[in-house]
């Protein structure tokens, strides 16, 4: 009987072990593992990706730039274009185009198209200066270099009234702008090749340009056209002055101005 009562102790005591045992989860360690490297694995391709999709909206922001700047490049080397041409009728195809020299609206001639009738402008008769102050019907888009460059092909087609009203509304709109000289000059041209000339308008935007731009480019070029249309308004005096001012100044430069001067004394005095 004693060696039975440890056996009855002994079973409770395996039953209770078997019972615990039996609750323990059984876990798979090698497919925790390999779930924990697939987690991993995916994380890695996402940030692979996330790395792709940033270069690529890179590569894409330096091709907007790229084109934004060649668009910009495009405008100017058009717009340069008109000076271009500007620069090679004012020097009248000479080698001294560069220079920005006198353009082929002679003063001397009632127009630069024979006995063509001009188109007339509503400001024809009155100053530069003033018309300028009053304003212009003359519509421009708000751009500095597009509206000059529209200015410039009404001069280049012959339209001389439009072509006046066009530079007096960009020399308000743009008093310090970087073609204004060019349209102060372009509008002394264009006064002269109307009809009928207005010379006191003519002197005025020559002025202009000789008074607020006296470093500029054209200055000799506008110099040697005042004095050819002082001579035109009967001022004789002032025109022999004023292009032998041109000469004493610009003689060493190779300036056309100075050979046009020249002509122009040995010709009429």
């Amino acid at each position: 009987m004693q060696f039975i009562k440890p056996l009855f102790l002994l079973l409770p005591a395996a039953c209770l072990s078997a019972q615990l045992w039996a609750q323990a989860p059984v876990v798979d360690v090698s497919s925790s593992r390999s779930d924990a490297q697939s987690g991993r694995g995916m994380e890695g391709e996402m940030y692979q990706q996330l790395q792709l999709l940033r270069q690529e909206i890179m590569a894409l922001r330096g091709t907007v730039e790229e084109q934004g700047h060649q668009l910009r490049q495009l405008k100017q080397q058009s717009l340069d274009r008109y000076i271009d041409i500007d620069r090679r009728l004012s020097a009248g195809g000479s080698a001294n185009s560069a220079m920005g020299d006198t353009a082929e609206i002679d003063p001397s001639m009632t127009s630069a198209t024979g006995d063509a009738e001009m188109p007339e402008s509503s400001n024809q008769n009155a100053p530069a200066a003033t018309a300028a102050a009053s304003g212009s019907s003359f519509v421009l888009d708000g751009n500095e270099s597009s509206d000059y460059a529209t200015a410039y092909d009404l001069v280049k087609s012959a339209s001389y009234g439009q072509a006046i009203e066009a530079f007096l509304a960009y020399a308000e709109k743009y008093p310090a702008g970087r073609y204004t000289p060019n349209a102060w000059y372009w509008l002394g041209e264009l006064y002269v090749a109307i009809k009928p000339q207005n010379l006191p308008a003519s002197t005025e935007a020559f002025q202009r340009l000789l008074t607020d731009y006296p470093d500029h480019g054209k200055v000799p070029a506008a110099m040697y056209k005042l004095g050819t249309v002082y001579f035109l308004n009967g001022d004789k005096k002032k025109s022999q002055e004023m292009l032998t001012h041109v000469i004493d100044r610009y003689g060493n430069t190779g300036n056309s101005a100075v050979n046009k001067s020249r002509e122009f004394l040995r010709k009429n005095f």
